[in-house]
């Protein structure tokens, strides 16, 4: 066969090629925006929206009673994360779960990416709610940080806290295995705006695929393949991420607890070097301290897996029975 023609074949195969992955992408959008139409429809916030610095967030309370306790998810949460120990804590006390600012069902426009402004909208979003003090505060992972910082800006108001294998603010320092971890998922985790864009997270949920959240109540479980199906979701994690060395350094201004009555809950199964340190530290913040361990438990199943989370809410309860007394 003549050169030019072999040449006409291959640009014909190539173009043919292009072409077939244009019509691809073009589906796989479509079947995006349609499923993301289905969620909204399927998947109304829970909660209610209220206003902070000219948009709203989403706060879900649950039960009567003071002292409230607040849940702070951990970086790229949900306030469906809570799905098992939110109903429990709700039987003795209110209890309040919110979606940070760009994630879940909170609008963005507001700052989020920042440690102390993290802090300032879930108080304005507390007030503008009606929710008012005393405060139980439980931050799981950078959650910690998060409920640490408010408690600096607002000690009056809160009456004890619990650090769910929460973050410490020397960890990336003293483990830049940490950091370097956090580094490696950051590059893996810029993809996956591009992939939920073309359905291929949409795909995955819909084929009976899970991730951590596998054990999640079954409503919330859904919710949160919902949006791990969304491209906003991703972007809005992402940015925690890049936002997470700012965080840390801001952290290290935070101070001690005092006599505040603290809960440390950590991990069991946590390969990380160092981490129980790091997890003793954390209950030295306060001289009224408790700390324990669940042994099999892993970072994130702490709220995902029932039988773990049924120990954090007992805990939880026992410490707002100290309070109260």
């Amino acid at each position: 066969m003549q050169p030019g023609l072999w040449r006409k074949r291959i640009v014909k195969v190539l173009a043919g090629a292009a072409v077939a992955l244009m019509l691809l992408l073009a589906a796989g959008a479509t079947y995006q925006a349609l499923g993301a139409r289905s969620d909204r429809r399927n998947f109304p916030p829970p909660g209610k929206l209220a206003a902070v610095g000219g948009t709203q967030l989403h706060l879900y309370c649950q039960g009567e009673g003071s002292p409230t306790v607040i849940l702070e998810t951990l970086s790229g949460g949900l306030s469906a994360y809570w799905g098992w120990i939110q109903p429990e804590i709700a039987q003795y006390t209110r209890v309040c779960a919110y979606d940070r600012a760009g994630r879940g069902w909170s609008e963005a426009g507001v700052p989020a990416a920042d440690l102390w402004d993290t802090a300032d909208n879930l108080y304005t979003l507390l007030q503008s709610a009606g929710v008012e003090g005393p405060y139980i505060l439980v931050g799981h992972s950078i959650g910690g940080l998060y409920v640490r910082a408010f408690a600096a800006q607002h000690p009056d108001e809160v009456v004890g806290m619990v650090l769910l294998d929460a973050a410490h603010p020397e960890q990336f320092e003293r483990h830049p295995d940490y950091l370097a971890e956090s580094e490696s998922y950051l590059r893996i985790a810029s993809l996956l705006p591009v992939l939920s864009g073309i359905g291929i997270n949409r795909l995955y949920f819909a084929a009976g695929g899970e991730i951590d959240f596998a054990d999640l109540a079954p409503r919330q479980h859904d919710e949160v393949a919902a949006f791990w199906s969304s491209p906003e979701y991703f972007r809005n994690q992402v940015s925690e991420v890049v936002a997470a060395p700012q965080i840390y350094e801001q952290a290290h201004k935070l101070p001690g607890l005092g006599d505040l009555p603290l809960v440390v809950i950590s991990a069991g199964d946590n390969p990380a070097a160092g981490w129980a340190d790091l997890q003793q530290d954390l209950a030295n913040l306060s001289t009224n301290s408790t700390h324990f361990t669940i042994p099999d438990a892993t970072h994130a199943s702490l709220a995902f897996d029932p039988n773990h989370a049924r120990q954090v809410s007992e805990a939880i309860v026992r410490l707002l029975a100290a309070v109260k007394k």
